[in-house]
């Protein structure tokens, strides 16, 4: 049975990192934090939510890096996070190409769905912050408090009334004042 808490969703390209135009992360090199994204997760962790990052890695699938790669990166940007105040409670990625018609790449909610079953929260009660259509529709499709970071991708899809931020800086702060 799901639990009230205070929870946290992000994805990770474009809302912790900077995304890379028509490319992957594949090396820990190439990973960039967003201006504040750092301040940001400090942020949530100060307020007390758990964060976990739920985010589509199609390099996996398409035979870029391996899973062991990507787990470098992780482990090099979770600890760099730490370092700076904040925390990542667990980390979620579809491996897959889109053509794999799998039930985690967002916009499904798989992702979604194995970290709430880890973590047992409320969707209700659960922010998804995300800066692409996709991301918002997989946390529409489970009942998530979406935000959309404006940087991103959202090409004007901000009219189904989601609530839009500059940087998960700003998003953090309208997280930490909502009742």
């Amino acid at each position: 049975m799901a639990t009230p808490g205070k929870f946290v969703l992000l994805d990770r390209d474009g809302v912790i990192n900077q995304r890379i135009p028509n490319g992957y992360v594949t090396s820990w090199d190439q990973f960039v934090f967003l201006p504040r994204a750092l301040d940001g997760l400090r942020l949530l962790k100060q307020c007390g939510y758990t964060c976990l990052v739920v985010s589509n890695q199609a390099c996996v699938g398409k035979g870029l890096i391996t899973l062991e790669q990507l787990g470098e990166i992780t482990r090099h940007f979770v600890d760099e996070i730490e370092r700076h105040g904040g925390h990542i409670d667990g980390v979620y990625y579809c491996p897959h190409r889109m053509e794999d018609g799998c039930g985690c790449r967002k916009p499904e909610p798989g992702l979604l769905i194995e970290a709430q079953r880890e973590h047992a929260f409320l969707f209700e009660e659960t922010y998804l912050i995300g800066d692409t259509h996709t991301d918002c529709l997989a946390g529409e499709r489970v009942g998530c408090r979406v935000l959309l970071l404006k940087d991103g991708q959202a090409d004007g899809r901000a009219g189904l009334g989601r609530r839009i931020f500059a940087d998960l800086y700003a998003a953090a702060e309208f997280i930490a004042t909502a009742v």
